[in-house]
């Protein structure tokens, strides 16, 4: 858990009107409680300071002509988080995935499924289109406004 983690979740209970919170995660513990004032004080934290790795994406790859291939992410819909959790992508360990890359889905259709605070959260599509990328990773923690998911509404 990072600083961003713990901005995301006070903004969340200040939209919420939360005046305590408590979570415990990896050998973090926070317990946030808002003041009369609105603000939120830490009465209890332990941080983990980790060092911010930075990863170099792979450079595109030249097409035959020698320009550089330019995908057009601006047309695919992003299925965003709409909260902090844990990213399964089936509904229990022994079922089939909700999706794969490739699959055609509805607008409705469940995506996957966010944990958050013992609750499952289904995220549906929010258009019919093509899977063309899946950017969660099963079993990790998400953050709020991460994106999971890439669909072609042209398909």
């Amino acid at each position: 858990m990072d600083i961003k983690d713990i901005e995301n979740i006070i903004k969340i209970l200040k939209q919420n009107e939360v005046t305590e919170f408590e979570l415990e995660q990896e050998g973090t513990r926070v317990k946030l409680s808002r003041t009369a004032g609105g603000t939120y004080v830490s009465t209890e934290a332990r941080y983990e300071v980790v060092p911010a790795v930075h990863v170099a994406s792979a450079a595109p790859v030249a097409s035959a002509n020698g320009s550089a291939p330019q995908e057009d992410l601006g047309r695919y819909v992003k299925v965003e988080s709409p909260i902090v959790g844990t990213f399964y992508r089936k509904p229990s360990p022994d079922a089939d995935l909700f999706v794969k890359e490739g699959d055609t889905v509805s607008k409705g259709d469940t995506l996957c499924i966010v944990e958050a605070m013992k609750l499952m959260n289904e995220i549906e599509a929010p258009t019919s289109g093509k899977i063309v990328k899946i950017l969660g990773v099963e079993g990790k923690v998400i953050e709020f406004g991460e994106v999971l998911f890439l669909i072609d509404p042209a398909v």
